[in-house]
């Protein structure tokens, strides 16, 4: 089979999905002609397409060989050095690229994207790139999503925004760019404002490619994150709760506790009234009934109501009665912490309908970082302060309380870090990340033997 004959069957065979059998007619052609640079590149790109970065380095280095100006080689060879984090390497081979192809966009945003990340970033160079890129194709609607994830990367939203809506002027259809609209209402749309507005650009975008992963995996990720958050209400109410009663007098308590106590449900009822509203028909009925959801949701009910008994119980005049209610209360943050694994493992396993996610890890690093930066500190110095409150064994609820979540979060985070663990190298860095999740994990378990003690010990007046 001629090579160029083989090179365009298996253009068409990836095209429509059929990577193996685009492999097997290059690997066919290339008995005939073992070291034609054209078919080395291609199937050097079908490797690092499948994740196999150093067979894509092995077969582009083969291709170098053959001929050493081969532009598409160097570029594949920057990409699988980036990906196996030689970004000298990969910087060297792009700029080689450049050099031969200089008029060429997609060379441009490769440029852009070996400057924007790895440990030396270069900002300057890769906007430089990304308006080289720009301007060789202003019309082009990919250029401007490889431009928008470009200025994502270099945290530049406005930017980004702006190549968004311009990729989508040109091709109102662009599944990457719709994705990442998407991506962008939600994340700055406020909570209920860009939630709706998200699910409304990916329903429109899956009615025109109902498999779009991305699409489909961004819908899960909205889905999942809304129902954490029934989870997170239990946290909230009882974190709130316990701070309120070390300071505030039992008769504020005994007008707060009802007002709370009504506010749960109505937030569990806005989340999942807005839910049905918005996905598809049946997406939220489905998901809801795997067992796994269904135990978890049970577990968030009966949590709350152990929290609304806590809190009852805490306003008494009863010495006993206080400490009781501040075990309880505890108790119920407990069992919504077990509720909250259980959503945010089922997430994480999807079922056939959905995609493999790709944010959970994000997600709850994320909230692992703002608890630590802005709650921790405050609940540190709460404990310090409690000898001045009304009921100072209560700030053992609050330590508690807040060494679950943070646990939770800890173990979420470690979850999702070990589904994607082939991403990362064994590295000094690696280990100093385990050992210091680790070291948090023994600080909340801490926390929570100290705020126990503090309950049991602690002074109730």
């Amino acid at each position: 089979m001629p090579v160029q004959v083989a090179l365009e069957r298996a253009r068409v065979a990836q095209e429509i999905g059929r990577i193996e059998e685009a492999r097997r007619i290059l690997g066919t052609a290339l008995l005939a002609a073992p070291e034609d640079p054209a078919l080395l590149v291609a199937l050097a790109d079908i490797a690092y397409e499948l994740d196999e970065y150093d067979d894509s380095l092995r077969l582009a280095g083969q291709a170098l060989r053959a001929n050493p100006d081969s532009s598409g080689a160097h570029h594949t060879a920057a990409l699988a050095y980036a990906m196996l984090d030689e970004w000298d390497l990969a910087r060297e081979h792009g700029h080689t690229a450049a050099r031969l192809r200089p008029h060429d966009a997609a060379t441009a945003l490769l440029l852009a994207w070996l400057h924007s990340g790895g440990p030396r970033r270069d900002t300057e160079q890769a906007r430089a790139a990304v308006a080289h890129a720009t301007a060789l194709a202003p019309h082009d609607a990919h250029v401007h999503f490889s431009a928008a994830q470009t200025y994502r990367r270099l945290s530049d939203s406005g930017a980004a925004e702006r190549h968004i809506a311009a990729g989508l002027r040109i091709d109102p259809t662009h599944t990457g760019l719709l994705g990442m609209q998407a991506r962008a209402e939600f994340a700055v749309g406020g909570v209920d404002g860009g939630r709706a507005a998200a699910i409304a650009t990916l329903r429109g975008l899956l009615a025109n490619v109902p498999t779009d992963r991305q699409a489909r995996r961004l819908l899960a990720e909205v889905h999942w994150r809304a129902l954490l958050r029934l989870a997170a209400w239990v946290w909230a109410f009882a974190g709130c709760y316990a701070a309120l009663a070390m300071w505030l007098p039992t008769a504020v308590l005994r007008v707060l506790s009802p007002v709370m106590f009504v506010a749960l449900p109505f937030a569990w009822f806005g989340v999942f009234r807005k839910l049905r509203e918005q996905l598809p028909p049946g997406y939220l009925r489905d998901r809801v009934m795997r067992p796994r959801v269904v135990i978890a949701l049970v577990a968030v009910a009966g949590s709350a109501v152990l929290v609304d008994l806590g809190a009852v119980a805490m306003r008494s005049d009863f010495v006993a009665l206080v400490r009781l209610g501040s075990i309880v209360l505890v108790s119920g943050v407990l069992g919504a912490a077990f509720g909250h694994l259980l959503l945010f493992t089922a997430w994480m396993r999807p079922g056939s309908d959905d995609p493999d996610p790709d944010d959970g890890e994000d997600f709850a690093g994320f909230q692992v970082v703002v608890l630590g930066l802005f709650v921790v500190p405050l609940v540190i110095v709460s404990a310090f302060l409690r000898g001045w409150a009304r009921q100072p064994a209560v700030c053992g609820a609050l330590v508690a309380i807040v060494g679950v979540v943070f646990l939770t979060l800890l173990l979420e985070t470690a979850f999702a870090g070990w589904r994607d663990r082939q991403n990362y190298r064994r590295s000094w860095q690696t280990l100093v990340i385990v050992l210091v999740v680790l070291a948090m994990m023994a600080g909340s378990v801490g926390a929570l033997w100290w705020g126990g003690a503090e309950i049991v010990r602690g002074e109730i007046s």
